[in-house]
């Protein structure tokens, strides 16, 4: 079954924090997934929240070295297929935008929430009185809008 959400904030539950690689895994409530939470220091630090499932929680918990090896591209901020979203506007695709809005935009716009469908964290902004969902950006192909 498909969800299609609106949501405000992410949250994580039994979040097990890696302080030295700037990671987390954890339950996500809001949209029912496992995520490893990439920490990613930019001008406000956010997370990068990419795809991961119960399993790979246990190997986190019994082989925290093997899961580093299997995710290194994420946790080297490396948008991959398994990017679901992001806490920041930067990592996600404004050519989704009509031409006449592009042109006129002037820094990032208002975030809004996530709209969480098709199981991806697509953000909602607002620019103006109109309200956009675009897509996260993945580095290995761009996403259809």
């Amino acid at each position: 079954m498909m969800m299609d959400l609106s949501i405000k904030e992410i949250s994580i539950e039994n979040e097990k924090i890696n302080r030295e690689k700037f990671f987390s895994v954890g339950f996500c409530p809001e949209i029912q997934r496992y995520l490893l939470c990439v920490h990613i220091s930019w001008v406000v630090g956010y997370d990068r929240y990419y795809a991961i499932d119960e399993e790979d929680i246990a190997l986190y918990e019994e082989s925290p070295d093997e899961f580093c090896q299997k995710y290194a591209k994420e946790i080297n901020a490396y948008r991959t297929e398994r990017l679901l979203g992001a806490g920041a506007l930067r990592d996600y695709d404004f050519r989704c935008l009509p031409d006449e809005i592009l042109k006129s935009l002037d820094g990032y716009p208002s975030f809004k929430r996530y709209c969480y469908t098709n199981g991806m964290l697509y953000a909602q902004i607002k620019i103006d009185d109109s309200f956009f969902t675009i897509p996260p950006i993945r580095d290995e192909k761009q996403m259809d809008c």
